[in-house]
């Protein structure tokens, strides 16, 4: 498995990146939670944005069938919010430091 292709959730980064704040570099926890929260802000208007096209009506109240040019800008509009969202810190280092702090409390 091609380890540099995982991408921590929320939940399953929680603890270690807790745990490398207490013990180890801040800096790589305050990166990597920043960028968490800019992707997390993303997800929220792509999301408003999908449910924008999905409920889109008429005049009437009617569901309004558009364009497909028109549902592409809209879709693109929304995910280019994951534009602002910077790369993620190498997971070696993420990694290297949560066996540093492993080894600061053995």
């Amino acid at each position: 498995m091609d380890m540099t292709q995982i991408r921590p959730t929320w939940l399953t980064a929680l603890l270690p990146l807790l745990a490398v704040y207490q013990y180890g570099d801040r800096e790589i926890v305050r990166a990597e939670l920043f960028r968490m929260a800019l992707s997390a802000d993303a997800a929220a208007k792509t999301a408003d944005a999908l449910h924008r096209i999905a409920n889109m009506l008429d005049g009437d109240g009617h569901a309004i069938d558009m364009h497909r040019d028109e549902l592409r800008a809209i879709a693109r509009a929304a995910l280019s919010e994951f534009d602002r969202v910077p790369p993620r810190a190498p997971l070696v280092a993420f990694h290297e430091a949560v066996h540093n702090t492993r080894e600061r409390t053995a």
